[in-house]
């Protein structure tokens, strides 16, 4: 499952194209969004709006037999607490897509739309142990919405933001900080002549992988430390 974390279905048909044609055949996807919430999480209060309902969501997709959870923005929105109540796989584009970038060049730079995401851009690449990785942001000042509007102007600000990366920064990677710069995966790695990961598809193929390492190893998450689940008696996991 690949839950856009927002309470407007607009993004859902756009995602579900990409991943379908880019899933394994024997996979079953599921693209879904929140009942209730902002349209975007360009703001950090706008995150906490929606923690709640997609949790419940996830905990009910484990119940209905998923093999794993996709949160579908790149900040990455409530991951500590969903691994905390679920065995399954849950994957966040940022966190996935950094690690990947890791291992395909020295430096990676990020593309984004606002200025406003840098700073939970910049704390989870901390968080996550590879701020020595980043070599810049790259800033295209275009919102969620605009870029929604308008993907043409989307790719051609990509474009132009991610040239100015690896010439002037020294970047060997681009990720595309967004799950709405998708879609334009191949023409920008032709173009540029460096790796590009679209967020959509790096975090939907690194859930396939590790859907299959759950099941044939019980490989997930750990539950000692950072994961531990709440325990059952307090009564608040549902």
């Amino acid at each position: 499952m690949f839950v856009n974390p927002v309470g407007t279905e607009v993004y859902d048909e756009y995602i579900k194209g990409i991943i379908e044609e880019i899933k394994r055949p024997d996979v079953e996807a599921t693209v879904t969004h929140l009942n209730k919430g902002p349209t975007h999480l360009e703001y950090h209060y706008y995150e906490h709006l929606i923690i709640d309902e997609m949790l419940h969501l996830l905990k009910n997709a484990e119940r209905e037999g998923y093999d794993a959870f996709v949160i579908g923005c790149f900040y990455d929105p409530g991951l500590r607490e969903a691994r905390e109540i679920v065995s399954m796989p849950v994957i966040a584009p940022a966190e996935t897509c950094m690690h990947v970038a890791s291992t395909l060049g020295h430096k990676f730079s990020i593309i984004v739309g606002r200025r406003k995401w840098i700073p939970k851009m910049e704390d989870n690449a901390y968080v996550y142990g590879l701020e020595r990785k980043l070599a810049s942001f790259r800033e295209m000042k275009l919102s969620v919405p605009q870029m929604v509007k308008n993907p043409g102007n989307t790719k051609e600000a990509i474009l132009k933001a991610a040239k100015k990366a690896v010439e002037e920064d020294g970047a060997e990677v681009i990720v595309l900080g967004c799950t709405m710069e998708s879609g334009f995966i191949k023409d920008l790695i032709r173009i540029l002549g460096v790796p590009v990961l679209d967020a959509v598809v790096i975090s939907w193929k690194f859930a396939e992988m590790c859907a299959d390492l759950y099941h044939q190893f019980g490989l997930s998450h750990c539950k000692i430390g950072g994961y531990e689940s709440p325990p059952q008696e307090e009564g608040w996991l549902k």
